[in-house]
Formats: C-alpha cells, sequence, structure tokens
C-alpha cells in the first residue's frame, strides 16, 4: 500500500526554511564578530588549548590550576569542565594569538552561514515539491565540502594558536613541559561529509529521472 499523506507538510518545512536562514545569518556574523573582539584585546590574556607532556587521563587532570614547571611570568595553565583538556593564559598576547585563538569560532560561523543557505535552498525547493528540482545535488554536494572544511581547518587555528604563544613564551624547546604538534579530528568529519554526498548522489539521480520523465510528456 503506498503512502500518500506527506511526512512534513510544506508550510512546516518553509518555515523550518526561515529557522535555518536565521541561524545562519546569526552564526555568519557572530563568529567574525567574535574573533575581531579578540582582536581588540591585544595586549590581554590570551587563552589556548595545550597539552602536556607526560599527563595522561588522571585525575591529576582536576586540579585548577595546575602546577607546571619553568612557566613564564603572567602565565598559567588551568584544567577545564573538570579535566577535560588544559587552558594556557598568558598575558601580552598579540593581535594573531588572539585571532587565532578564536579561530575556530569564525570557521564555524561562516560555514553555518554558507551551509544554512544551501541547506535553506534545499528546503524551500521541497517545500514547492521540487525535492530533485536543478542544483539540489550540487548544494547537498557543496554542503559536504563545507562540513569536511569547517571541520578539519576549524579546530587547528587554535592549536595553531597555542603553538605561537608557546614560541613566544620559550616553551617550544627541549626540556618544555608542553606536547608540541597538532591533533587531526577528521575521521568522523570525513564520515559526515561522506553521508552528505552519497545523499547528493540520491538527489542527482533523481533529477536525472525526473530530466527523463519531463522529455517524455
Amino acid at each position: 500500500m503506498s503512502r500518500r499523506e506527506a511526512y512534513v507538510r510544506p508550510a512546516t518545512i518553509r518555515s523550518l526554511s526561515w529557522f535555518v536562514g536565521l541561524v545562519g545569518v546569526v552564526a555568519a556574523v557572530a563568529g567574525p564578530v567574535y574573533a575581531v573582539n579578540g582582536a581588540t584585546q591585544a595586549g590581554a590574556a590570551v587563552e589556548v588549548p595545550v597539552e602536556l607532556a607526560g599527563v595522561g587521563d588522571s585525575g591529576a587532570l582536576d586540579r585548577v590550576p595546575l602546577a607546571v614547571p619553568d612557566l613564564p611570568q603572567g602565565a598559567a595553565v588551568a584544567a577545564q569542565n573538570q579535566g577535560d583538556g588544559l587552558a594556557l593564559s598568558a598575558w601580552d598576547s598579540t593581535i594573531a594569538e588572539q585571532l587565532l585563538a578564536r579561530g575556530d569560532a569564525v570557521v564555524l560561523g561562516l560555514a553555518v552561514g554558507v551551509g544554512a543557505w544551501l541547506l535553506r535552498s534545499v528546503l524551500t525547493s521541497v517545500a514547492a515539491g521540487r525535492a530533485f528540482g536543478t542544483d539540489n545535488a550540487r548544494r547537498l554536494n557543496g554542503l559536504a565540502v563545507v562540513v569536511v572544511v569547517a571541520g578539519g581547518i576549524g579546530p587547528l587555528l587554535p592549536q595553531i594558536g597555542s603553538l605561537v604563544v608557546l614560541d613566544r613564551l620559550d616553551l617550544v624547546g627541549a626540556g618544555s613541559p608542553f606536547v608540541m604538534g597538532l591533533t587531526f579530528g577528521f575521521p568522523p568529519v570525513l564520515l559526515t561529509g561522506l553521508l552528505l554526498v552519497v545523499l547528493a548522489e540520491a538527489f542527482r539521480q533523481g533529477e536525472r529521472l525526473s530530466q527523463d520523465v519531463e522529455g517524455l510528456v
């Protein structure tokens, strides 16, 4: 038995598209504004994520602040969220350090903005009964690119900022209590991007079938 009743009414989809658009505008503005606000605070303390050499997932991370040897005056390391990660706070920050420390917010905000713009166009066509209309497959493929780029690049910027701060504090040489390097979180991001590409391919095939049917009419 075929199902004729719609799972979601067009009016609901249109309302959702407007909400998605609003979220995208807010995110696209808020991300860069947050970073610019940080740049105006150059000279004050900057906070960047760090990892201590030889410190694992033990209860040592629960101490706030942590006693780290050889830290210069005005610098301190503290555990965040009851041991979930460490942050280095250092005064006399530069504009570049402040921007890098908040760079993930900029990338995320812009990515949400672009993603919302692409998704809103898809939702609008679905509400109009043209789910397999022209360009929806391309929009979903673009959304996959946005997810991979944002998820791959965004988290790296604060880590690069931490290396810049550690270099300014002369804590990057031999004997440094901090771990040098970058941590990549690509697997989950790539999986999400791949699923979106598969969805885009399904829409591409739907578009081709729709065009074939129109050609027969």
